[in-house]
């Protein structure tokens, strides 16, 4: 049986691979990400972080405030395959959301860096403001910013940076009780808030006409969480991101501190999102 009163894990950042380790430069530049130097893994170690049995991997590690960016760049192995991204009703899409102190600055300072998901920032009706975009590798991104009432008390600091940290990754899913109960009772994480986001503002900024979406949100110990996004229309999509393989651009690792990780693991969620859980 599961132990639901263990101690809470924390969510640390995202993992995203690339086939150009310098491909996002310039916008970690902008964003002002922090290099904190790298990690290569092979052999066990290698297999037991991304199950592959050949090559090596070289993990970048980056911080955006206090959260992990990092990147994995792979050798010796099968090459990535051609991957259109899709719609974001589409069960591997993942974003990072990046909080920013000044949404219009911050959109028009990225936009000469990304692809646009988003035509333009969007102001949601309970007054936060949201912009989605893919950077230059392919991965989807989003800005938020929050009004005072509103966010985690770290985000309303006196003379914040224009790029403060990451609030959530999102991930697409396909049956929100399903999903609760893996990152509840499998990894410890609580539930923080529930909503329906549906509207012209949420067509606008998914790019999907009459775009309704389920939300709910889920963290630990630390304020960065984990959001799950179950599209009622259109109803989420194939391929899951149990079809990416580590060298595939769109290939994410959800970053999880546990004190009882032991030398560490990968998991799966429901829909093949992939997390490492490290101690």
């Amino acid at each position: 049986m599961t132990d639901c009163n263990r101690l809470v894990p924390a969510v640390e950042g995202v993992a995203f691979s690339l086939s150009d380790p310098n491909a996002l430069g310039p916008l970690f530049s902008a964003l002002g990400v922090a290099d904190h130097g790298s990690t290569m893994l092979e052999g066990a170690t290698l297999q037991r972080r991304f199950g592959l049995n050949e090559g090596r991997a070289t993990v970048h590690h980056h911080r955006l405030g206090s959260e992990r960016l990092d990147t994995i760049t792979l050798e010796g192995c099968a090459p990535a395959m051609p991957l259109q991204p899709g719609p974001a009703n589409t069960l591997w899409f993942q974003h990072v959301a990046i909080v920013v102190s000044d949404m219009n600055r911050a959109a028009e300072c990225l936009m000469p860096l990304v692809t646009p998901i988003s035509a333009s920032p969007q102001w949601l009706p309970n007054g936060v403001a949201a912009w989605k975009f893919r950077n230059a590798a392919g991965h989807a991104m989003e800005l938020l910013w929050f009004p005072p009432e509103l966010g985690h008390a770290r985000w309303h600091q006196p003379d914040p940076p224009l790029f403060q940290g990451l609030d959530h990754t999102a991930i697409a899913i396909s049956d929100s009780d399903r999903s609760l109960a893996f990152y509840g009772c499998e990894l410890g994480l609580k539930l923080g808030y529930a909503t329906l986001n549906q509207g012209i503002e949420q067509e606008r900024l998914d790019g999907l006409k009459d775009a309704r979406v389920a939300i709910h949100g889920v963290s630990g110990s630390s304020p960065c969480g984990v959001e799950f996004l179950r599209y009622l229309h259109p109803e989420p999509c194939q391929p899951t991101a149990a079809s990416l393989h580590p060298q595939d651009a769109l290939y994410a690792q959800i970053l999880i501190r546990d004190p009882d990780a032991g030398d560490g693991r990968l998991l799966h969620d429901p829909d093949g999102h992939r997390l490492w859980i490290a101690s």
